[in-house]
C-alpha cells in the first residue's frame, strides 16, 4: 500500500505547490494616487490619475436590491461589502484610457477603507452603458 501511496502523495504535493504558485496574488493598497493606479494595473487598465475624484460615502447598514446586486459584483471578484456595512469608506472614480471599443466614458471605482482596496468596479457613465468587475468579461 506504501508503494501505492508515495507516487499519489508525490503528485498532490507537486500539483498543489503549482496551483499556490499560479495563483494571481493582487495587492489591495490604495492609499495614494500611485497605489491606485497600480491597483488597477494589476488587472491590465490604464488611468489618467489627474483625472480621478473622491467622494467619502458610507456603506450602508442594510443593503437594498440594488446595493445587494452591487455586492454579488463584489462577491464574484472576491470582495464582499457585507462585511462593511455602516463604515465610512473612500470612492475614487478614476478615468480608464483603454477599455476596449470606447473608453471615452469609461472609468473604474475604488472603494478604499484605512487605505485598502474592497471593493470596486469598471463601468461606463454612457446611456445604457454597462458595471463589471476589475477584470474584463
Amino acid at each position: 500500500i506504501a508503494i501505492l501511496l508515495i507516487p499519489l502523495l508525490i503528485f498532490s504535493a507537486v500539483y498543489i505547490s503549482r496551483a499556490a504558485e499560479n495563483k494571481k496574488q493582487v495587492v489591495l493598497a490604495g492609499a495614494t494616487a500611485e497605489q491606485r493606479a497600480a491597483f488597477l494595473k494589476q488587472y491590465g487598465w490604464e488611468i489618467d490619475s489627474s483625472d480621478e475624484t473622491v467622494k467619502d460615502t458610507v456603506i450602508p447598514s442594510v443593503f437594498d436590491n440594488v446595493y445587494d446586486a452591487y455586492n454579488s459584483i463584489q462577491v464574484s471578484q472576491g470582495f464582499d461589502l457585507s462585511e462593511y456595512k455602516g463604515k465610512a469608506v473612500k470612492l475614487y472614480n478614476i478615468k480608464v484610457n483603454n477599455y476596449p471599443k470606447n473608453s471615452e466614458y469609461v472609468y473604474a471605482t475604488l472603494i478604499v477603507l484605512d487605505g485598502v482596496v474592497i471593493g470596486g468596479d469598471i463601468h461606463s457613465t454612457e446611456l445604457n452603458g454597462f458595471m463589471h468587475g476589475f477584470e474584463l468579461n
